[in-house]
C-alpha cells in the first residue's frame, strides 16, 4: 500500500524512542531520500541501522545506543522522502521527547550528524553519571494526575517527567522508588510498568549533565528553522534556530507536557500528521483531546 499526498500543509508530529520495531523500514528502501538519510546516519554512528530495522533481532534494534539513532534517522528519512514527493512545507512541527531532535533536523536547524552527536553525548554522560540499572522511568496509565502527585509525595526522589494525556504519565528517578510507585498505584491503574530506558530523562536528575552536553556540541551553529518548532516543555513556538537548538539540548532535563503541545496544535488549527513509525502520537493526542485526528506518513508515498 502506498501513501497519497496530503492536500494541504500540516503540522507534523515526530515520535520518540519506543516506536522502533522490526520491519519499520519496509517499503522505504526504494526511496532515495530515505536511503540517503539512513546511509549518512550509519556512516556517522557506525551502527547497522537498516539491518536492525529490517531484520532485527528486536534485542539489537532496542539497544540503548541504537534505538534512538534508528528512530531519528527513520523519521527524518520519511520526512525527506515525502518532501521529495511534493509534500508541502509544514506549518510547524512538534516532537515527543527525542522526537524533537527529528524535528530539529527536518526544520534544517542542525544537520543530521549534530542530532546524532547530541544523542551520543546524552548516552555517554548518562552512563558516566548513573550506575547501570540504578535509574530509569516508569509509565502510569489510567490514574489521575492528582492521585499521582499525591503518591509522589511519598517518593521525593521521583519526579513527574511526562504529562502525555489526561490520565497518562511517566515518572523518572531511582529504579527502587519507581518500582515502589508502580506497586502503590498499580491496583488503581489501567497499566503500569518500567520503561526500557536506563536514564532518568526529563527531570532534574539530568540537569547536572547539561554543561557537559553543551561543551560537547559547542561547535554546532544552528540555522534559522524552515518552519517553527513547538516546545514539548510548555508548547511555545520556537521561531529562531538558537532557541530551538538550546531547547534540544535542555530537553533531556525538561519535563514533557504533551497537553501543552496539544493546546498549541489547536491554536495553530492546521491538520496533523505523524512523521515516523507507528501511531504513538496519534494515540497520545487523542488521549489529550478526543476531537483531534492525526494522519500518518508512515506509508511510503506513491512514486
Amino acid at each position: 500500500m502506498l501513501g497519497t499526498m496530503p492536500a494541504s500543509a500540516h503540522t507534523l508530529l515526530f515520535p520518540g524512542q519506543g516506536t522502533e520495531a522490526v520491519g519499520m523500514a519496509q517499503g522505504w528502501e526504494a526511496h532515495d531520500a530515505w536511503e540517503g538519510t539512513l546511509r549518512a546516519a550509519e556512516a556517522h554512528t557506525g551502527r547497522p541501522l537498516r539491518q536492525a530495522m529490517a531484520k532485527g533481532p528486536q534485542e539489537l534494534l532496542r539497544q540503548q545506543r541504537l534505538a534512538p539513532c534508528a528512530v531519528l534517522a527513520h523519521s527524518v528519512g520519511i520526512y525527506r522522502a515525502w518532501r521529495a514527493a511534493g509534500l508541502a512545507l509544514p506549518v510547524a512541527a512538534a516532537g515527543h521527547s527525542m522526537g524533537f531532535y527529528s524535528a530539529l533536523v527536518a526544520a534544517e536547524v542542525v544537520p543530521l550528524e549534530a542530532a546524532l552527536d547530541l544523542i551520543s553525548a546524552v548516552e555517554d554522560l548518562s552512563e558516566t553519571a548513573f550506575a547501570a540499572g540504578a535509574m530509569g522511568m516508569a509509565f502510569l496509565i489510567g490514574v489521575s494526575e492528582l492521585d499521582l502527585r499525591r503518591a509522589l509525595l511519598d517518593h521525593p526522589e521521583l519526579v513527574l517527567s511526562n504529562r502525555n494525556g489526561q490520565a497518562q504519565f511517566t515518572a523518572s528517578g531511582p529504579v527502587p522508588a519507581l518500582e515502589s510507585l508502580v506497586r502503590d498505584l498499580g491496583p488503581a491503574a489501567l497499566k503500569t510498568g518500567l520503561l526500557p530506558v536506563q536514564h532518568p530523562l526529563h527531570g532534574p536528575h539530568m540537569a547536572p549533565l547539561l554543561p557537559g552536553i553543551s561543551r560537547r556540541l559547542a561547535a554546532v551553529q544552528p540555522a534559522e528553522p524552515a518552519f517553527p518548532l513547538i516546545s514539548h516543555f510548555d508548547g511555545r513556538l520556537l521561531g529562531t534556530g538558537q532557541a530551538a537548538w538550546d531547547e534540544g539540548i535542555a530537553s533531556v532535563a525538561l519535563p514533557v507536557d504533551w497537553l501543552a503541545v496539544v493546546a498549541r496544535l489547536k491554536v495553530l488549527g492546521a491538520p496533523l500528521a505523524e512523521c515516523g513509525h507507528g501511531r504513538q502520537l496519534a494515540g497520545l493526542t487523542r488521549w489529550a483531546d478526543r476531537d483531534l485526528a492525526v494522519a500518518s506518513l508512515q506509508v511510503p508515498p506513491v512514486r
